[in-house]
């Protein structure tokens, strides 16, 4: 349902209806049209009919809170092309390029991990997108071109189904989220104020 052709509506209820939580962006963009952004993002398919109804061209983003989505951005990446094994290893992941070349690889975190957003720490110009993210997904458009799924490679199982990391990039997330203060565990270093979850969470958004 989420192949070229199809209306983002379409793609955004296909996606709520495996399980993935769904918000609307702007046209072309990845900016939210919601006013609290990744926080409302739903499964409800009556809400998810009221935003593309209003805004039927809008993107549709996914929330990746309890998935790591592993973005390698750029056409000719070079991360891992010394080690070939790594890298076939992430063939068993649901795979989207996207707009400029790039890859998003869609795992699901182990159970007990809890692991947050990173920019360029794995590698140079590789990202993760986890708790407290979102990521566009097909048929989504950003500067002029679409977002696609790689053949046979397209989202269409549920989070709990989806493969987990292997295990030595779920050793360097492991170790990414302890240097950053929130261990594997998922327990933090810097606990959200009482009183203070609505304003924190929105910020971390």
């Amino acid at each position: 349902m989420t192949r070229a052709g199809d209306t983002m509506l379409h793609a955004a209820l296909w996606y709520a209806e495996l399980g993935y939580p769904v918000f609307p962006c702007a046209p072309g963009r990845k900016a939210p049209l919601t006013e609290h952004g990744l926080l409302e993002a739903t499964t409800d398919a009556e809400q998810i009919a009221a935003w593309w109804t209003q805004h039927p061209d809008a993107n549709v983003a996914i929330r990746t809170d309890g998935l790591v989505v592993i973005d390698i951005d750029g056409d000719g990446n070079a991360w891992l092309a010394d080690e070939p094994d790594k890298l076939a290893a992430l063939d068993a992941a649901p795979l989207s390029l996207t707009p400029r070349g790039g890859r998003h690889y869609f795992f699901r975190q182990p159970d007990g991990r809890a692991w947050r957003n990173t920019a360029g720490r794995l590698a140079p110009h590789v990202d993760t997108r986890a708790n407290g993210g979102y990521v566009l997904v097909a048929p989504s458009v950003a500067e002029g071109k679409a977002y696609s799924w790689q053949d046979d490679r397209e989202l269409s199982v549920s989070p709990p189904r989806l493969p987990e990391p292997p295990a030595w990039l779920i050793e360097m997330l492991d170790a990414l989220a302890a240097s950053s203060g929130v261990p594997g565990n998922g327990t933090s270093a810097n606990a959200i104020p009482h009183g203070q979850r609505n304003e924190t969470l929105a910020r971390l958004g």
